[in-house]
């Protein structure tokens, strides 16, 4: 099935609406919480570097999206600056990435939808929430981007307003004695604070699988960035001074995946908690149905270049939505899904598994950037954002393992993928079809009237002797005796 193009019409309001719903969501409702239990006030000091960080982090990322604006996102960066197999592993592991973490905020939606509709609820049934949210924002997004960006929009505004107020409100009610000692677990916590924050910050990649459908990209991704990182930079340090000015250090699990209640409690002098349950799952409703966006355009990608099946590169006449890609993310996500069930794990264990995994896809972009962007000003930014990559990667703990375990299994995939395409190639190149050429040109046999409609002349459209130099002599050295070669003078 031929594989088709997908439409052009997001302008700068849509990117920075999908950017931030891409960001915002697990960063500012659970992340926070958990550096702050984690490091204590030295969380802060993490935030702020990643904060830092993340504007010239986004920009490399804006930048190669609008040198090559496709779906295929990063692994279209690392195939033009390495060579096609590199891309193909890189988009294997990019795929295997996005379908292990990714269902991680859907989980934390379903925890906070099921504590606001039945408090004291296990943490299977919590997980079989989270799964109907996603299966949700997978509906949503068969229904079109255009539909499903003015949703995002509208609910985005609101939720916004709502933690703004909670911030406002809540920030009064701390006190600076929180933020002794500095560094209560030693300055070593500071490695694993960051490890938790840089998952607040993934999601600025996601801009590029739906770059193929940005207008006029060199203008739009630029403005798009500024905007969003300034939003996400301001609400980011906010809720974490916050938490950090008014909520203990020492919280049981549950507690850290919802202690966005207790600061609603603290806001209005009441317990609305139920309130603070539901605004939270509709921001983390938000940011799945985007990373399931970003996700169904990578194997839509895919999908076009026959890495995974060619069949779900279709895309759907009436809502322009590559729609097979949007419903393969259902089997996809149902790994991780499942593992979680049998074990009985909550999604803080993905989200620490996972890091490294992105850290990893986030570094083969720059050292991609690197060699397509190697003048002007953001080659310096380039390499800044590659280092601090690098030097936070040992910081990553086991969760390097994982990426590890990943990027072999992508190469190994990739190996096989090769060898299966070489031996389609031979099979359909194959022998007895050159056997039988050959002893009829042995024998003498020149070619039929009707045996040059099937091969061109001469069979040129059949083989080539060129690729074949060792199959058999080529078409003038097969001529019988008996007929005198053409002149090459004369030509």
């Amino acid at each position: 099935m031929a594989a088709q193009a997908l439409r052009r019409h997001i302008g700068v309001p849509g990117l920075v609406v999908h950017y931030l719903t891409s960001v915002l969501g697990v960063g500012l409702l659970v992340i926070p919480v958990l550096a702050w239990t984690t490091a204590g006030p030295l969380s802060l000091l993490a935030w702020g570097i990643l904060i830092v960080y993340s504007y010239p982090f986004a920009l490399v990322f804006a930048k190669l999206s609008t040198l090559h604006p496709t779906s295929k996102g990063v692994a279209q960066f690392v195939e033009v600056a390495f060579g096609r197999r590199a891309g193909r592993v890189a988009a294997l592991y990019l795929l295997m990435t996005l379908l292990a973490a990714n269902p991680v905020l859907g989980l934390i939606a379903g925890r906070y939808l099921l504590a606001a509709l039945a408090p004291g609820a296990s943490n299977r049934a919590s997980l079989a929430a989270g799964a109907l949210v996603i299966l949700g924002c997978i509906a949503l997004n068969l229904l079109g981007l255009k539909v499903s960006g003015r949703v995002q929009l509208g609910v985005l505004a609101v939720v916004v307003g709502v933690l703004c107020a909670v911030i406002t409100l809540a920030l009064p009610q701390g006190g600076t004695a929180n933020l002794g000692p500095f560094a209560p677990h030693g300055w070593s916590a500071l490695g694993d604070c960051l490890l938790i924050c840089f998952f607040g910050f993934i999601g600025w990649e996601n801009a590029a699988p739906v770059a193929e459908e940005v207008r006029d990209p060199a203008r739009t991704f630029p403005r798009g960035i500024l905007w969003a990182v300034c939003v996400v930079g301001v609400l980011y340090f906010a809720m974490a001074l916050t938490v950090a000015l008014t909520l203990p250090a020492d919280q049981s699990t549950q507690e850290q995946l919802t202690g966005f209640t207790r600061l609603l409690r603290l806001a209005t002098g009441a317990d609305h908690s139920t309130l603070g349950y539901l605004v939270a799952a509709v921001l983390l409703v938000l940011t799945t149905n985007a990373w399931c966006l970003g996700t169904s355009r990578v194997v839509f990608a895919l999908a076009r270049e026959g890495i995974v099946p060619r069949g779900l590169s279709r895309v759907s006449p009436r809502t322009g939505t590559p729609s097979r890609a949007v419903l393969a993310l259902v089997p996809g996500y149902s790994l991780t899904l499942g593992l979680l069930v049998a074990t009985d794990s909550n999604e803080s264990v993905l989200i620490k598994a996972s890091s490294a995994a992105y850290l990893l896809v986030f570094l083969l972009a720059f050292l991609s950037a690197m060699r397509l962007v190697r003048t002007g000003p953001m080659r310096w930014t380039i390499r800044l954002v590659t280092a601090v990559t690098v030097l936070m990667l040992p910081f990553m703990g086991i969760s390097v393992g994982y990426a590890a375990a990943m990027l072999a299994a992508a190469m190994l995939v990739e190996a096989w993928l090769s060898r299966h395409e070489r031996e389609r190639k031979d099979r359909r190149e194959g022998e007895p079809k050159h056997k039988v050429l050959h002893e009829g040109l042995r024998e003498g046999e020149g070619l039929h009237e009707g045996d040059q409609e099937r091969t061109g002349p001469l069979g040129a459209t059949a083989w080539d002797p060129a690729s074949h130099p060792t199959s058999y002599p080529a078409r003038e050295t097969a001529t019988p005796s008996h007929h005198h070669p053409p002149d090459r003078r004369k030509r």
